[in-house]
């Protein structure tokens, strides 16, 4: 199947693809704001030496990333990479509360610890302009068409599928995809089985369960102590819970691009879970196909929930929901009078009512709390 307009850049196309970027205006302003400290005849000078995907991760994207940590975040800590094989490839479902960041510190996780870094998928909703296109696929990602019609979802479904497949099993490069179209505003982190349907659609076995076990699925599961975007989510979340259509705005996707790269975010955790061949192996399997998906959805859940790193703005977040002292170990009384002026400025000037504001709120970091508190029951039943 041909996948020429979805695939990441080749090596063969770097030099061409960074002079474009260079001779745009916007992108060489972005930067020059972004790094005011490099004279950009340096930064410039530097990107025309990039022969590789690899040069331009290493010598681009990971400073880049070294400075933003440095700067929005109290560090990055990961665990889990004990799970992974370096001879493997795999397939990271994971969870989604960043549009930009999510994927690329796994990869900083990744290449810290002497792995390859994963494609990545990324909804071409995202991709309005050009210059973007070429930035993300220079950084290995390939698209995901989101805006098709009815009568071309399937084929797309399709194709996407068979890129997947190709890419774990016949490249061995690991790829990088949400568990969920979109990401979960709301904290609350549940896959769809739908995706793990499309995994198996691009398969080459008839056996569903083959299939998926052909491509080493690992769940994995990013945690940030405070969520930069969690006010301007919160339009949308209160009108979800009323049952409302929230019209995105143009641009906004952007604004919490920007946001999330810039904005504060406390402590970050990105927690592998064991992988997914690991987690079945010993159980009963569903026979049904409509089980079968529902199971595997189950327990990825189940994995991603108990390596979610808990901070403590989550567990002051349930316990001021619940208006609970059950989680009150895991803060300070300075911490939770930080938190609760955290939120009081996070909901000024948002319309609606103040309870249902704080409450819509304060789910968005109570929801991993309530999510590893019902697995840790389920596991001692």
């Amino acid at each position: 199947m041909d996948f020429e307009d979805i695939r990441p850049y080749h090596d063969g196309e770097v030099k061409e693809k960074i002079a474009n970027l260079l001779g745009e205006e916007q992108f060489c302003q972005i930067i020059q704001q972004v790094m005011p400290e490099i004279p950009f005849p340096i930064f410039e000078k530097q990107m025309r030496s990039i022969d590789t995907i690899y040069d331009f991760q290493t010598k681009v994207v990971v400073p880049l990333l070294d400075k933003l940590l440095s700067q929005s975040t109290d560090g990055l800590t990961y665990s889990g990479i004990g799970n992974l094989d370096k001879e493997k490839s795999y397939l990271f479902v994971s969870t989604h509360r960043d549009i930009v960041l999510d994927s690329a510190l796994m990869d900083y996780a990744l290449l810290k610890e002497g792995f390859a870094t994963a494609e990545i998928a990324i909804g071409d909703n995202l991709m309005k302009i050009p210059w973007i296109v070429d930035l993300v696929k220079l950084n290995k990602s390939f698209l995901v068409k989101r805006s098709l019609s009815k009568e071309q979802k399937l084929d797309g479904s399709v194709q996407l599928s068979k890129y997947i497949n190709y890419t774990v099993k016949d490249k061995g490069e690991h790829i990088w995809i949400a568990h969920k179209a979109g990401r979960s505003k709301d904290g609350n982190d549940k896959t769809n089985p739908n995706i793990l349907k499309m995994f198996n659609s691009g398969g080459t076995s008839e056996s569903a369960l083959d299939n998926i076990k052909s491509l080493n699925i690992c769940p994995v599961s990013i945690s940030y102590e405070y969520n930069p975007c969690d006010a301007l989510t919160l339009p949308e979340l209160m009108m979800a819970t009323k049952g409302e259509k929230y019209e995105k705005q143009p641009m906004e996707d952007l604004i919490h691009i920007g946001e999330g790269l810039q904005g504060r975010k406390g402590k970050v955790e990105v927690s592998f879970g064991k992988p997914l061949n690991l987690l079945i192996e010993g159980k009963e399997i569903p026979n049904l196909k409509s089980e079968f998906f529902q199971f595997l959805a189950k327990t990825l859940d189940r994995e991603i929930h108990n390596s979610y790193k808990l901070m403590p703005t989550n567990y002051m977040a349930f316990d001021l929901l619940n208006n609970s002292t059950a989680h009150n170990t895991n803060y300070s009384v300075e911490e939770k009078a930080d938190f609760q002026e955290y939120i009081a400025k996070q909901l000024n000037g948002i319309e609606g009512e103040e309870e249902f504001k704080r409450k819509t709120f304060l789910k968005m970091y109570a929801y991993p709390v309530m999510n590893k508190e019902s697995y840790l029951a389920t596991v001692k039943n």
